[in-house]
């Protein structure tokens, strides 16, 4: 009976854990303020951890160096080695970084208008990145690119009447960066319109010649010729020359064209 109390004492002492097994491992997270942590996975040792509080705790490790992994979704895994005292406890720091990912732009698009730069916003500007259009400002100037990023970007800008230009943008990754960009107006492409005023006689006329859409006022060269630019558009253009009957012409041109005609003006009648 002895000797088979001595084995059953044997065999607990043998369960027992050792100094050497008996380390712990306490693990703090900090998540990036902007994305909470969710679903954590620790692991030290091999051994999965426990949630206690706001840490995560892990025992019966080995003493030594002992490593530790941990993730979240939405974070790049960690790993780190941390040095456990026999039958003792060691603690680690963890910062978890946001997996890489784009961005938020938004923006206005304005032009300065007046002597004193009153800026205004500019409507139906195509915003494009990486060669395809991702956005267009509203009627108030306003345009959101949902993906970019993250880090510089390029956003190009183009649209009717201003001169398209680059403005480049930081984005830091999942978040919100803002723009103002102050838009220049693009220089307009005009169309000429050219000709000469004769009599009936082919006689050269010095005339005066009205532009009523333009409010324009000119007078022809000795010779008859004229010659002015204007936007793209209808105009009614009238000749008129002491002696001689009136006449007003149609002209459409569009940006670019160049309108050319002779005029023959009918003396007036005694």
């Amino acid at each position: 009976m002895t000797l088979v109390l001595a084995l059953l004492s044997t065999g607990t002492l043998a369960a027992a854990p050792s100094p050497e097994t008996s380390g712990t491992v306490w693990i703090t997270l900090r998540p990036h303020p902007s994305l909470p942590l969710k679903s954590p996975r620790i692991q030290a040792g091999g051994k999965e951890a426990i949630a206690a509080g706001e840490a995560f705790r892990v025992e019966g490790l080995a003493s030594g160096q002992v490593a530790i992994t941990a993730s979240a979704e939405g974070y790049q895994p960690v790993e780190r080695k941390v040095l456990v005292p026999p039958g003792g406890q060691a603690s680690v720091f963890l910062p978890l970084e946001r997996i890489p990912g784009p961005g938020t732009v938004k923006g206005r698009l304005l032009w300065e208008q007046g002597n004193e730069g009153t800026k205004v916003p500019v409507a139906d500007i195509e915003v494009q990145l990486g060669g395809q259009v991702v956005a267009r400002s509203d009627a108030d100037g306003y345009f959101v690119v949902p993906e970019a990023g993250p880090g510089p970007v390029t956003l190009k800008l183009a649209g009717t009447g201003v001169r398209p230009q680059e403005e480049v943008v930081v984005v830091p990754s999942h978040g919100e960066a803002s723009v103002e960009v102050i838009l220049q107006k693009g220089s307009e492409v005009r169309a000429w319109i050219r000709g000469r005023v004769r009599s009936t006689q082919g006689r050269p006329v010095l005339a005066t010649l009205r532009v009523e859409e333009a409010r324009l006022r000119a007078r022809t060269r000795a010779t008859g010729d004229f010659e002015f630019r204007l936007p793209a558009g209808r105009y009614h253009v009238t000749f008129e020359a002491r002696g001689y009957v009136p006449q007003t012409k149609v002209v459409d041109v569009g940006a670019g064209d160049q309108a050319l005609f002779y005029v023959d003006l009918s003396p007036l009648e005694n």
